[in-house]
């Protein structure tokens, strides 16, 4: 039977697989690889309370040790084929957590971390050292949530704890140096990176830790030493290249920055970080036609990316203050591509400085019709009307149901504000704009704001508001304008 349910996964005809599985079950129902292979299939038949069942099965039927690497697996499983509040359901309903198991409450810590759950994931990995106060892993989990949650302080003192034991993994000294670094101490960070390199100096993770370091500190040659230290062991997380790019352009060895950026393989997560470096790197030396021909090539070789390469490329000329051509290929890609949402959105972004308001409007629509709810059309084209023409009232329609879908955006918090401005209820206006200012005081949000102000009778806090701006951006055109405007 247990060959038969192999044979039929070789197949992917899930009916098949179902039948192999049950029959399997029902000839040898004390085997846990039965219960193993159908979890994953129930889950994906959406019948979450079978998939349940058949955990609890294999849990109770594995060894031990085989269920640990068991647990590991459903929970990489349950974050690729269901969402987060059923994946972490599906855990809660498992006989084992409600029996205060300490390996499967770890699991759920990692997984509700994994889904940025936090406080679920503290609780569970606190349940887990209250019974295991010295496990290495919960305690690093334990650091990561703390980390992520603002209070690295405490992360980093709980670690300085645990290192003081005796008998500690070097993982256990690897999550502490790395919990120095993020919290700014990294001289310490270094010497500890140092202690494990010295005793481990084919480690990866290390080497990769140094070398990032000196990166931090703008040490190319160390930075370069260690990456090509991981170049020669293979370069097992594909990534060396890109460090060695960067590392070469803190050495001001431009070429052969460029060379590391090109040698990036394509099924490297910093790929298209590696990309962008070198356009820009030949952006930065006058060579436009060549960044420009290269992206054309990665399109060829790369037609399932074109439209993020077209995105890319256009990005890049508005960056070179080349507008006109952004725009021209927008409209090129959108021959090839049309109806493409990014395409018409990224056109209508260039039309609105070219003057070229009537294409922005209908791009954004176009947009709208598809998704009537799309916030960022919503509020492009609403602000669009509200700041450059008279049809405020429509604007107002167009921005109330971006805010309404989004309630604490500050960008479209700021828009509302302009609008009501522009209708002439200046309370209104500036109850919005301050609330987009709280949520981020961005120099064009305290533009509005100021301006506001000024017009209510509040000139010296509207100042105060335009000095703020500026000491967040100095050089912003908005800010310097409206200040001119009002004699500053």
């Amino acid at each position: 039977a247990g060959r038969s349910a192999q044979v039929a996964v070789f197949t992917r005809d899930q009916q098949r697989i179902s039948r192999a599985l049950t029959r399997w079950a029902e000839v040898d129902p004390s085997d846990a690889d039965v219960y193993i292979m159908q979890a994953p299939l129930l889950m994906i038949q959406g019948d979450y309370d079978a998939a349940v069942k058949a955990v609890d099965a294999a849990l109770e039927l594995a060894p031990p040790e085989d269920a640990r690497t068991f647990l590991a697996r459903i929970a990489e499983q349950l974050t690729e084929l269901v969402e987060a509040e059923q994946a972490l359901n599906i855990f809660r309903q498992l006989k084992q957590y409600q029996a205060n198991d300490v390996d499967v409450i770890f699991a759920y810590a990692k997984l509700a971390a994994f889904y940025k759950s936090y406080a679920d994931g503290l609780k569970a990995v606190d349940a887990v050292l209250e019974q295991q106060p010295k496990r290495e892993e919960a305690l690093v989990l334990k650091a990561e949530i703390l980390q992520r949650t603002g209070k690295g302080d405490v992360a980093l003192a709980m670690l300085a704890k645990a290192v003081m034991a005796d008998d500690i993994s070097d993982d256990l000294r690897f999550s502490y140096a790395k919990s120095l670094g993020e919290n700014g101490k990294t001289q310490q960070s270094r010497q500890v990176f140092e202690q494990l390199h010295q005793a481990n100096p084919n480690s990866d993770e290390v080497v990769f830790a140094l070398g990032l370091l000196a990166l931090e500190e703008k040490d190319g040659a160390t930075a370069k030493k260690f990456f090509s230290q991981l170049v020669k062991q293979g370069d097992r997380g594909k990534q060396a290249a890109y460090f060695m790019g960067l590392a070469e352009e803190v050495n001001e060895q431009i070429d052969q920055a460029l060379i590391w950026f090109a040698s990036v393989p394509a099924d490297s997560s910093r790929y298209q970080s590696a990309q962008r470096r070198y356009i820009n790197l030949l952006a930065e030396r006058g060579e436009i036609d060549k960044a420009r021909n290269h992206l054309k090539l990665l399109r060829k070789e790369n037609p399932d990316n074109a439209v993020q390469y077209f995105m890319f490329e256009a990005s890049f000329l508005r960056e070179q203050d080349q507008d006109q051509a952004a725009f021209d290929l927008y409209t090129d890609a959108l021959v090839q591509y049309p109806g493409e949402v990014e395409l018409l959105y990224g056109r209508a972004m260039v039309a609105e400085p070219l003057n070229r308001l009537s294409v922005l409007e209908q791009d954004l629509r176009v947009i709208l019709k598809k998704d009537p709810d799309n916030t960022q059309a919503l509020n492009a084209l609403g602000y669009t009307l509200t700041d450059r023409t008279d049809r405020h009232d429509e604007a107002l329609i167009l921005i109330k149901k971006a805010v309404e879908l989004k309630p604490n955006d500050p960008f479209y918090l700021d828009s509302l504000g302009w609008v009501y401005y522009r209708l002439g209820n200046l309370h209104v206006a500036e109850r919005y704009l301050r609330q987009a200012a709280d949520v981020q005081p961005d120099a064009e949000f305290l533009a509005h704001l100021g301006e506001v102000l000024w017009q209510i009778g509040k000139q010296e806090e509207a100042k105060q508001v335009w000095k703020k701006g500026l000491q967040q951006t100095k050089d912003n055109q908005l800010l310097l304008n409206t200040m001119r405007r009002f004699g500053l």
